[in-house]
């Protein structure tokens, strides 16, 4: 009769997938990328707590080492980062278009690469006292590993919270645009630090000449494999057909790049960038809106499978109050690492902040959500001998940064906003409008904008004047 194992753990991931949503919709109303995982974390506490109810019980049991031992098998690593990522990229990529990428180039860029390492190393080096100080010192070379896992944003989780929230247009095209490309440089230094685990030299010269052949031969493979895709879909085409095409564009652009060892992110996004800009040239625009349905339909499902997996990771974590408590220090130094380094980035270029909106660092500072890469990487090296002693402290302070990354970043994104976007909507009143009224402190220079639409329906942004109650004719230049 052959093996249904397949079958069955689709079904049980299914289930549970469905449970964990609809009580989030129905009950919490967070958005997906914050209350699934809420969700599944509490399924896991409940299922470990009438577990424990009914130990020695003749009639019911609840076989929680078979359960756990079930979550370990489960790669997280394949699943994600060698498996359904490039959907999500391709699907994002398809939507972003390439005048945003030339208009805000230089944010999206220092963001991508330059922030992103420097977030890594003032994490890892704060984390390192905390450590040292608590009595339970972690190397930094290992700190510095997490950092470089913590640091980058995850394009799913920003998708998740961007889609809940009314944000300046401007400042959605950064977020997601850093998220898109910054998994490249960010698993290039997570590599190197690696390696020099491992016991391999340190050679800059080396790690630099990698990732210019990462990213040099990825976009060469995103350009062929988009190029490709425009051929295919020119001319009569079943809605299936036109389907097929965007899903090989993925997977085939994806995997190449994974065997020529480049940048498979990449590749990725480069492919979806150049089919999205051109393809209203050759196909119909009802035909496109279908095909981005259907993209719609299984971002969705495939974020309510990864969301649930990140909370059944709880069964494999061994929480203590020093991993808890750790693991809350941890989130707070990673984003305050994350200001840090923002501010330090963007001061070597002086003339691209000069030309900022005000508030625009501490908003992309704090809707730099953490998500599954950061957690796949750690699972990823969880069998690494030299990392063994460590485990416990990187995957439990990781699940606990990508579960608070979620609730604190994007529920508190809004408030964030609401300091430098007029808002008459805000709350007052409540823990909600004390967290507003904390929030507005950011805003030390008191300058708020308004955002309103023209005739075309455009966004377009105002400096707001709270003695009209409205915003004044001038409209703000299309800024940084």
């Amino acid at each position: 009769m052959g093996s249904f194992i397949f079958l069955e753990i689709f079904a049980i991931v299914c289930l549970v997938s469905i449970a964990t949503t609809l009580f989030n919709k129905r009950v919490l109303g967070l958005p997906q990328a914050i209350g699934v995982p809420i969700v599944s974390a509490l399924l896991v506490f409940i299922l470990q707590w009438v577990a424990t109810l009914l130990n020695g019980n003749q009639f019911i049991n609840i076989n929680i080492e078979a359960i756990e031992e079930a979550v370990r098998h489960i790669n997280f690593y394949d699943f994600l980062i060698n498996g359904v990522i490039c959907f999500i990229l391709t699907s994002s990529a398809l939507k972003f278009q390439i005048s945003d990428l030339k208009n805000y180039w230089k944010p999206i860029g220092i963001l991508a690469s330059l922030a992103l390492l420097l977030c890594a190393i003032v994490f890892g080096v704060m984390l390192y006292g905390f450590q040292a100080l608590t009595g339970h010192a972690v190397p930094l070379i290992v700190l510095l590993l997490l950092g470089s896992a913590l640091g980058a944003t995850d394009p799913i989780g920003i998708k998740g919270v961007l889609s809940s929230i009314k944000a300046p247009r401007h400042l959605m095209v950064k977020l997601e645009g850093e998220s898109l490309f910054n998994d490249a440089m960010c698993i290039a230094i997570f590599m190197t630090i690696l390696k020099v685990i491992q016991g391999d030299d340190f050679n800059l010269l080396t790690v630099v000449e990698h990732l210019a052949y990462e990213v040099i031969v990825a976009v060469v493979i995103g350009v062929a494999f988009g190029r490709s895709a425009l051929y295919l879909l020119k001319g009569k085409n079943e809605m299936e057909s036109l389907i097929l095409t965007t899903a090989l564009l993925a997977v085939g652009s994806y995997l190449v790049a994974l065997y020529a060892h480049a940048s498979a992110p990449i590749a990725c996004v480069v492919a979806g960038l150049i089919v999205g800009n051109k393809w209203q040239d050759i196909i119909a625009h009802h035909d496109i809106e279908e095909i981005n349905h259907f993209w719609h339909t299984i971002e969705g499902i495939i974020n309510s499978f990864l969301f649930t997996l990140i909370g059944l990771e709880l069964f494999i974590l061994d929480l203590n109050v020093h991993i808890i408590i750790g693991g809350v220090v941890a989130f707070v130094l990673l984003h305050l690492a994350r200001f840090i380094a923002n501010y330090l980035s963007f001061a070597f270029f002086p003339s691209v902040r000069k030309n900022a909106y005000n508030g625009t660092l501490p908003i992309l500072s704090w809707g730099g959500v953490r998500g599954g890469i950061s957690l796949a990487l750690i699972l990823a090296v969880a069998n690494v001998p030299a990392l063994h002693p460590y485990n416990n402290v990187l995957i439990g302070y990781t699940f606990i940064v990508v579960l608070l990354s979620g609730v604190v970043c994007g529920l508190g994104l809004p408030a964030v906003l609401n300091a430098f976007y007029h808002n008459d909507h805000e709350p007052t009143t409540g823990f909600l409008g004390w967290y507003q009224r904390l929030m507005h402190k950011l805003n030390r220079s008191g300058q708020k904008y308004i955002l309103e639409e023209d005739e075309q329906g455009n966004q377009t942004v105002h400096i707001y004047n709270p003695i009209a109650k409205d915003a004044q004719p001038d409209i703000e230049p299309d800024r940084f």
